[in-house]
């Protein structure tokens, strides 16, 4: 997997005008489009294979980073009972101040 994706960037009227086009050079030639409003980026168009790697990877991510909040919470040796306790009261406290209000 590439570090970057190289995409074309292009307007919804180019998307609109030439639709199928597109889709054939995304699932022939795996290109990847931008589309651009304004400037603004809103969308992208992307082989479906690369889609399901930047999924895998953000599972990969995650998976990775819950195993590391797991090993930091069992140095600090703090059970799930204290952290789910003291979430608690936080949002305890969150409401009570918005009652307050």
């Amino acid at each position: 997997m590439s570090d970057k994706l190289q995409a074309t960037r292009i307007s919804p009227l180019d998307l609109r005008a030439r639709l199928g086009e597109l889709l054939d050079r995304v699932r022939l030639r795996r290109d990847a489009f931008v589309v651009e409003r304004r400037g603004v980026e809103i969308a992208a168009i992307v082989p479906v294979e690369r889609l399901r790697q930047l999924e895998e990877f953000a599972r990969e991510v995650m998976d990775r980073h819950w195993e590391a909040q797991e090993r930091h919470l069992k140095a600090l040796r703090v059970s799930e009972e204290e952290i789910e306790r003291d979430v608690d009261e936080a949002v305890a406290r969150v409401r009570k101040g918005r009652k307050a209000r």
